[in-house]
């Protein structure tokens, strides 16, 4: 199971972000409180961790059993009304999906210029344009 948190002291934008991601992967949010990135990380889980990179943008990095593995970049990040059903988490890069279908459910599409698509809580939807970060 993949459980999603934040930063320590996030900014509301971010924890709003991480709690939809949260509810359209279908997977736990963790209140992170004053718990350090060791003691979140220890459980022995799979963790999305979202932060501000280099306290500017959003990201998000995907702990698998405790140690880091990518780091997503959102380089562009937007909100609309959904006027549809809700689609779930869609990606149109074969490469982040390969990277998180192991861990959360996710589609792949073809559709649109957003490489990241995912519907949350209140009628949200989020449009993001995501990038791997290669060290």
């Amino acid at each position: 199971m993949t459980f999603v948190s934040t930063s320590r002291k996030p900014v509301p934008e971010l924890r709003s972000l991480a709690k939809d991601f949260a509810f359209a992967a279908g997977c736990p949010y963790i209140v992170r409180g004053k718990a350090g990135l060791a003691e979140i990380t220890s459980r022995d889980i799979n963790i999305i961790i979202f932060s501000l990179y280099h306290g500017t943008s959003p990201s998000f990095t995907l702990y698998i059993d405790g140690k880091p593995g990518t780091l997503f970049l959102v380089s562009e990040l937007r909100t609309i009304q959904r006027e549809e059903s809700r689609a779930g988490i869609q990606v149109n890069d074969p490469s982040i999906y390969e990277r998180l279908v192991p861990y959360i459910p996710v589609k792949l599409s073809e559709d649109g210029e957003e490489s990241c698509i995912f519907d949350g809580i209140r009628s949200r939807r989020y449009l993001l344009s995501l990038k791997i970060h290669e060290a």
